[in-house]
């Protein structure tokens, strides 16, 4: 396997003559690396206790935690909704403050001078929302220094009543919950039977036979009724059941997970006659957008650029979001009148759509960051694959076109992953380390120390970040840059497809 490179600062940097503006300012800067001297902030009570969503904002925003951003020490994302119900808010990160917890002990095991290290990722889909009921699936990616095996929970909730659902609480009773799972065991035995029977891995009938035996005694234990083996059992927009079963709860490792659809003629005999009834009332909430490109927009159009186009110019780039604090960068841009470029994760674009909407109209540039932000030094080139296409296929959904950048997550890949992106690389010599600093003045000061033609990283995940911005823009207008976009970083400049740039040189 081809070792993975990092787009870190000093990176070897294609040369292109300049294109923003060939006046240059008398004070020039190094590129800075901020020294690690603190301790970074891993309690999301601390970051999460004045988070509230107001009635103009989208009803489910993301909040996303980072711990580290070196692919070759420990690290996490880990990403949970946050809705206007207080309730769901607090046991969403309460849910998730055990996998950091986790996470941490997990890190500590390893120590800093490892040659492997933990990868904890989570994120989440929306499967159903409606007035009375909401549903995630939470998708949970661990790697402790060799691949990503996967976790699926999903976590259902009654706004009537402001209460989490839990598995038995949908059974009219412990015995229908038996019975239940007794039907359950019949569809889970005839999924694996058929993939053992499509699998080419046997010599002969008999090997197959002996295998499918001893894979009984295994799905019976792993449908037995409770909470544990169907804590992935939900509901989606249409209505329709499914259960995942993990990798190893039913079937060989090899064999993977299992998601088996639910008919309601099965599921329908059991549940709970009063969540039967909020069932039968619940009608997926309207998502729609509004056309792609609307007659009459529904935000003002941003004003044309008042900078000086022979200024020397700097990007601002975010990565990981949308999440809850992406609006309010937004605003403070259009304040400011400044353009700048979004490397969004799929996942959470899916669920912030109209914050993904609002880039591309105020006139920003959106770059694909992956679906969920796993190390594309990790992962096979399918999964790679899958995760930029996702990831493309949400955008122009959502915008009307495809992400035109791409940066990988952590900055990490090997050469059969760089020539999937089919479009430029874009990597950074500026990091402020805002994921571990979290205090504006500290991530201000890194940020402006910017020197022209730079790419600069921050994060539009960190409420902090967020809030150095206004300072980070008055300081790179007075050195008199132009604040742009990549598209305008790049202009008249010749770059290529799978070329890895972390300048505008």
């Amino acid at each position: 396997m081809n070792k993975y490179r990092i787009l870190l600062m000093g990176a070897a940097l294609s040369i292109f003559l300049t294109s923003c503006g060939a006046r240059q300012t008398k004070e020039a800067t190094t590129e800075n690396n901020a020294t690690a001297d603190t301790t970074e902030i891993t309690q999301l009570s601390e970051l999460t206790e004045e988070l509230t969503l107001n009635d103009s904002d989208e009803d489910i925003q993301v909040f996303t935690m980072k711990i580290g951003n070196d692919p070759q020490k420990s690290h996490l994302t880990a990403s949970f909704p946050v809705t206007k119900y207080a309730f769901i808010n607090e046991h969403e990160r309460n849910f998730s403050q055990q996998f950091i917890d986790e996470f941490k002990s997990e890190a500590a095991n390893f120590g800093n001078d490892a040659t492997s290290a933990a990868d904890f990722n989570q994120h989440f889909e929306i499967k159903h929302r409606s007035d009375e009921l909401m549903v995630f699936l939470y998708t949970r990616s661990k790697s402790l220094g060799n691949n990503y095996e996967d976790t699926f929970i999903a976590s259902m909730f009654d706004l009537k009543s402001g209460k989490r659902i839990s598995v038995a609480e949908l059974f009219e009773s412990p015995e229908s919950f038996e019975a239940f799972a007794t039907d359950m065991r019949e569809m889970a035995a005839k999924a694996v039977r058929q993939k053992l029977n499509e699998s080419d891995n046997f010599a002969n009938q008999q090997e197959r036979e002996t295998v499918w035996m001893e894979m009984l005694p295994g799905i019976d234990e792993g449908t037995a009724a409770n909470e544990e083996n169907y804590d992935a059992l939900f509901f989606d927009e249409n209505k329709e059941w499914y259960v995942i079963f993990d990798k190893y709860q039913i079937a060989s490792g090899a064999m993977g997970s299992f998601t088996v659809k639910i008919p309601q003629s099965v599921i329908g005999k059991y549940l709970n006659r009063k969540f039967a009834t909020l069932f039968a009332q619940s009608k997926q909430a309207d998502e729609a957008l509004a056309p792609v490109a609307p007659a009459t927009p529904s935000r003002p159009q941003a004003r044309p650029a008042e900078q000086d186009p022979q200024a020397p110019c700097v990007a601002l780039t975010f990565d990981d979001g949308p999440s809850v604090y992406t609006s309010r960068l937004l605003d403070i841009l259009r304040e400011e009148n400044v353009k700048a470029t979004f490397f969004i994760l799929g996942k959470s674009a899916a669920v912030q759509k109209q914050t993904l909407r609002r880039m591309a109209e105020e006139g920003h540039n959106i770059g694909n960051h992956s679906y969920d932000h796993k190390n594309f030094a990790k992962i096979s080139l399918d999964e790679a694959r899958r995760q930029i296409t996702l990831t493309d296929d949400i955008t122009q959904e959502i915008t009307g076109s495809k992400p035109t950048y791409f940066r990988f997550p952590y900055g990490a890949f090997t050469n059969d992953k760089l020539t999937l992106v089919n479009r430029p690389v874009i990597g950074w010599n500026i990091d402020p380390l805002d994921w571990k600093y979290r205090d504006a003045e500290r991530v201000a000061a890194e940020m402006s120390k910017a020197s022209p033609n730079a790419i600069i990283l921050a994060h539009d995940i960190h409420k902090t970040t967020v809030e150095a911005i206004p300072q980070v823009i008055r300081n790179l207008k007075a050195k008199g840059y132009r604040i742009v976009t990549l598209d305008e970083l790049f202009a008249g400049k010749s770059i290529q497809n799978n070329k890895v740039y972390s300048s505008g040189k």
